[in-house]
């Protein structure tokens, strides 16, 4: 499984390099198109990532004229991606979707579907596994 996520990292890596964007940058892009309006805590959890991280990030984009950051709730920022924010996220999705699509139509749709119930599993099967801790 690392293998498989490093090798993805290095080919988006590639075609997001041209565009301007790190694998974070662009995880940033994706997850506001996913969640408008998330706070970068929200964005963080969905990306794996600590929300001090995404903070940068987000703070970065904004100055790049990608991410607009308004008050929200309390004290909590809403970050949503701005028209050239939804452009370049667009693009790179294109991008990063062409650059695993070869690799996954060399799979076939019936081990493609195995391959993502397996995965399914694997992660239900860990999660019901994960002890408290004492």
């Amino acid at each position: 499984m690392k293998t498989v996520q490093l090798l993805m990292a290095s080919r988006f890596e590639e075609v997001l390099r041209p565009m301007g964007l790190t694998l974070g940058q662009w995880t940033v892009l994706r997850e506001l198109k996913r969640s408008p309006g998330a706070s970068a805590s929200e964005l963080a959890r969905a990306a794996f990532h600590t929300p001090q991280a995404f903070g940068s990030i987000l703070q970065q984009r904004q100055v790049d004229g990608l991410v607009e950051r308004t008050a929200g709730r309390g004290r909590i920022v809403d970050n949503r991606l701005t028209v050239k924010g939804h452009k370049v996220a667009d693009e790179s999705i294109v991008r990063v979707d062409a650059a695993v699509s070869p690799a996954l139509e060399k799979l076939g749709q019936k081990n493609l579907e195995e391959l993502l119930r397996l995965a399914e599993a694997f992660i239900a099967a860990l999660r019901e596994s994960v002890q408290p801790a004492h």
